[in-house]
């Protein structure tokens, strides 16, 4: 790619595709859709490459994920940039359909292909069509949320999309297959659900009956994307810093038994043992099998975590933290001290 630097990154949880793309000899640079799990990578990438950060651009409002803009933003001197549909007031830029934006001494062409949500925007940069979750590789992004409709979305791939040169490079905002890139010829002459000669009742059809499951983080993601990544914490605890470590008591971990996720760190023979364990907490011991735990789990739910009498809790809470978990806390004293209150627990003694 003559004359622009070009990083296509993943993230795994979401299977989002991040995109960062720069002028090679101004090193302007923007990058499109971050994900907040993996900001660090982003402005490391930034930093090894010595290139300008000018964008940050939001292909639309995340459902799946949390945006990285916010933290992004607060790191580099970037403007953030969206759909002026989307009504986000932190946004620095709110594009408009066939907004120019300069980079360097290239142009980002933005092009408004609602659908998906009602605020989608595709940029067109070099040759590349960066297509959010409109056009996917074999696919397209569903319609049955966010003022989402299939009749604009098959307008905006078969009227927009399509009719940019056959030879321009898709890059999408998600594949779930391992797949990177695909082309405007070979989507158009062989896509299953708009492809070939699909009409738009066919493809409206097809959308009707995907019957998909609601994305898990919708409930924090939307909110957190209307303020360009920003989390404003809604907790079921609240947790006080003792030592550093966010704390709850025992008293508060049973009143919110069933609504807060509660993580037993200790060994198994005491998990099942005499002082027993706190009904519908889970055993992961500390250790490699609680790394793993922590290493796939989802960094914005709220976990608190419980051993004998509080020392392990308190460290599996500041490893959670190191590994960027935002609502983790640990439960002071620990079940020695639940027994001591008699609070109701389950054992196989």
């Amino acid at each position: 790619m003559k004359g622009i630097l070009f990083y296509q990154l993943f993230e795994t949880q979401s299977s989002t595709y991040t995109y960062l793309i720069a002028d090679r000899e101004t090193k302007e640079a923007a990058i499109i859709d971050p994900v907040w799990e993996t900001v660090d990578r982003d402005l490391k990438l930034i930093r090894e490459l010595n290139v300008h950060l000018t964008y940050i651009l939001e292909t639309h409002i995340h459902a799946d994920h949390i945006s990285g803009a916010d933290e992004i933003r607060k790191n580099t001197l970037a403007q953030t940039a969206v759909s002026a549909l989307a009504g986000i007031e932190c946004a620095d830029i709110p594009l408009e359909d066939g907004q120019e934006l300069t980079l360097g001494n290239k142009i980002i062409k933005a092009i408004a292909t609602p659908g998906h949500t009602n605020a989608c925007m595709s940029f067109f940069f070099e040759g590349m069509v960066f297509t959010g979750d409109s056009l996917l590789i074999g696919g397209t992004g569903r319609t049955d949320f966010q003022e989402g409709s299939a009749t604009t979305l098959y307008e905006s791939i078969t009227q927009k999309l399509f009719s940019l040169p056959e030879d321009t490079r898709v890059y999408p905002g998600h594949d779930y297959h391992g797949r990177t890139t695909t082309t405007i010829a070979l989507e158009k002459k062989s896509n299953p659900r708009i492809g070939g000669d699909r009409s738009k009742e066919e493809f409206r059809k097809i959308m009707r009956e995907l019957k998909l499951e609601t994305p898990k983080k919708m409930h924090l993601a939307v909110p957190a994307n209307l303020a360009c990544g920003k989390l404003e914490p809604v907790r079921v605890m609240n947790p006080q810093t003792i030592s550093g470590i966010p704390t709850v008591s025992n008293g508060e971990v049973f009143e919110k038994i069933g609504k807060v996720k509660i993580i037993d760190v200790r060994f198994p023979g005491e998990f099942y043992g005499v002082l027993g364990h706190i009904p519908t907490a889970r055993l992961v011991t500390l250790g490699s099998e609680f790394t793993r735990f922590l290493e796939a789990g989802d960094r914005f739910e709220e976990i608190v975590f419980v051993c004998r009498s509080g020392k392990r809790s308190n460290q599996a809470t500041e490893e959670s933290i190191r590994l960027g978990y935002k609502f983790t806390a640990s439960m002071a004293g620990g079940m020695l001290n639940w027994n001591e209150r008699l609070l109701p627990k389950e054992s196989e003694e």
